[in-house]
């Protein structure tokens, strides 16, 4: 799939990973997604699950439920220069009063647990009036600052319920140095409540 200079309106199913754009076992040909617009949607704004070969730049992401954009079981995805903003609360959860929903602006192989992606680059993004985190993505080895795996992305004003953090940084599962240090940089936060 090629898309270009695209908007999409109130796609996305509420309470589903039926997201406003997916790709799903989409691993052979090559896919971009470049200068478009998403907004307004009941659900997700885009799930890239079990995916390759997959190009995002310079896109808008708007008023969303709990994800903003989701990569899982992925590799050779990038993801450059985008914008992701206003995700929201879901309304429609009920839920115990310990029961947390997983929520943030961009989320990289976490949403449902550590997850095996390869040659994931995450690089130049603005996630902004989120809930929870800004962006849940892998950190680079230590000392390593070449490293593009996530990188001059900002995010700000960030809350929620138990939420707020700019990023949350965790360890790369395929990568054993991770086991004892592993670091995140060249990241920028404010107005976030946590």
């Amino acid at each position: 799939m090629i898309l270009d200079n695209v908007e999409m309106y109130n796609c996305s199913q509420i309470d589903t990973f039926k997201a406003s754009i997916r790709f799903e076992n989409a691993v052979t040909l090559h896919s971009s997604v470049t200068n478009s617009a998403f907004h307004n949607g009941w659900g997700w704004g885009a799930n890239i699950k079990n995916s390759a070969n997959i190009h995002m730049q310079n896109n808008l992401w708007f008023n969303y439920r709990a994800i903003g954009v989701s990569i899982d079981f992925s590799n050779n995805i990038t993801f450059d220069n985008n914008v992701i903003a206003h995700v929201l609360e879901r309304e429609t959860l009920e839920a115990g009063d310990n029961f947390v929903d997983k929520r943030a602006g961009l989320t990289v192989c976490q949403y449902h647990a550590p997850e095996s992606c390869t040659d994931i680059t995450v690089t130049n993004n603005i996630a902004a009036g989120v809930t929870y985190a800004g962006f849940i993505a892998p950190g680079h080895d230590c000392g390593d600052y070449t490293s593009n795996a996530f990188k001059n992305n900002i995010a700000h004003s960030v809350a929620g319920f138990k939420g707020g953090h700019g990023a949350l940084i965790y360890p790369d599962p395929t990568r054993p140095s991770h086991k004892t240090c592993y670091e995140g940089s060249f990241f920028t936060a404010y107005k976030c409540y946590y």
